[in-house]
């Protein structure tokens, strides 16, 4: 059995040329036998880098968080780079997805559905690849009660029907929320979604996370990131799987496209400014 914990980002300003408001989802998937010993590394960690329990290790620290401050500064690239390093190092891999809605520009809660469902998609098939079910468990969303039963309704018809691509088969329970505050694992979602979207952005403090990111994503069958890892909508934006990710290759339904691939966006340059 395989626990999935899953969150939610955006970006409404990219840096990277071509891009428009950025909408992500990402998850996390724990084999059941490495829950303990993650929770027991991010308690070691927090105590060498000196972060009490209280605090809260998320991508946006609210204000008054020790992360924050100077100190909290000086050591929060360390602090999630050690994040993404110990869940790798218990077998834990990622998916995320990105929406562009400067190329399709969908209201926000049509975008948010749609980026559910993909990874919805994306969850299952990794357990099919991995011959195994799981359970999904997101963050509780921050607007309150309402919009608490509002997310649950919107995942209600995947685990009863599923989607286009895929069945109700292989995740085993409705998905579920938890508050974040005393979870690690859904601090990690929050880190992997929010980085990933903001990597794609071209934030720079998300970029040098690449690595990390990188070695914790699913690959497919043929060791690729792109399509499987992190999904991109347009799929003309398949270029970003390159500069992001370094594949070589998009394969989609057996086909492989060298990349760059000529003539979509991203040809040429990753499309950061050259400050960068």
């Amino acid at each position: 059995m395989w626990f999935v914990f899953a969150d939610d980002s955006e970006e409404r300003e990219p840096r990277r040329h071509g891009l428009g408001h950025l909408v992500g989802v990402g998850a996390v998937l724990f084999p059941e036998t490495s829950l303990l010993d993650y929770t027991e590394g991010i308690r070691s960690l927090r105590m060498e880098l000196g972060v009490p329990p209280e605090v809260e290790l998320k991508w946006s620290p609210p204000g008054g968080s020790l992360l924050k401050t100077g100190d909290g500064n000086a050591i929060r690239t360390p602090l999630r780079k050690r994040m993404l390093t110990l869940a790798c190092d218990l077998r834990a891999r990622s998916l995320t997805v990105v929406w562009d809605r400067g190329s399709l520009e969908w209201s926000v809660p049509d975008t948010r559905r749609a980026v559910l469902k993909y990874l919805y998609d994306k969850v299952s098939l990794c357990l099919e690849g991995l011959d195994d079910h799981g359970v999904v468990i997101a963050d509780e969303p921050g607007g309150g009660l309402g919009d608490h039963k509002a997310w649950l309704a919107e995942t209600l018809p995947l685990t009863d029907e599923g989607t286009d691509y895929t069945k109700p088969a292989r995740i085993v329970l409705p998905i579920t929320t938890a508050p974040s505050h005393h979870i690690p694992h859904l601090q990690l979602a929050d880190l992997v979604a929010s980085a990933t979207t903001a990597a794609i952005a071209g934030n720079r403090y998300a970029l040098e996370l690449k690595p990390e990111l990188v070695a914790l994503a699913h690959r497919n069958f043929y060791g690729r990131i792109g399509g499987a890892g992190l999904t991109l909508w347009p799929p003309e934006l398949r270029n970003l799987f390159h500069w992001v990710c370094g594949d070589d290759v998009y394969i989609r339904s057996g086909t492989g496209a060298q990349l760059p691939t000529p003539g979509l966006p991203y040809e040429d340059s990753d499309g950061l400014p050259e400050s960068s």
